[in-house]
């Protein structure tokens, strides 16, 4: 998993995960260009993922490594 896109309220938001696991937020709208560190894929449940900032998960993003 590398990453998810949430949609909510007619807007979209993003967590990227890095291959060590760690899990950054973007919003585009409140954050701009900057990411936010939103802790560590290991430490996340599966309802902590499919939920962000009140959105719903409608996309996962996977790579091969």
């Amino acid at each position: 998993l590398r990453g998810i896109i949430y949609h909510g309220d007619n807007h979209f938001t993003s967590r990227i995960i890095s291959r060590q696991g760690q899990i950054w937020y973007h919003d585009g709208m409140l954050t701009k260009e900057t990411c936010i560190e939103d802790g560590t894929l290991e430490d996340m449940s599966n309802k902590e993922l499919k939920e962000c900032q009140g959105k719903d998960l409608i996309i996962a993003v996977y790579s091969q490594v």
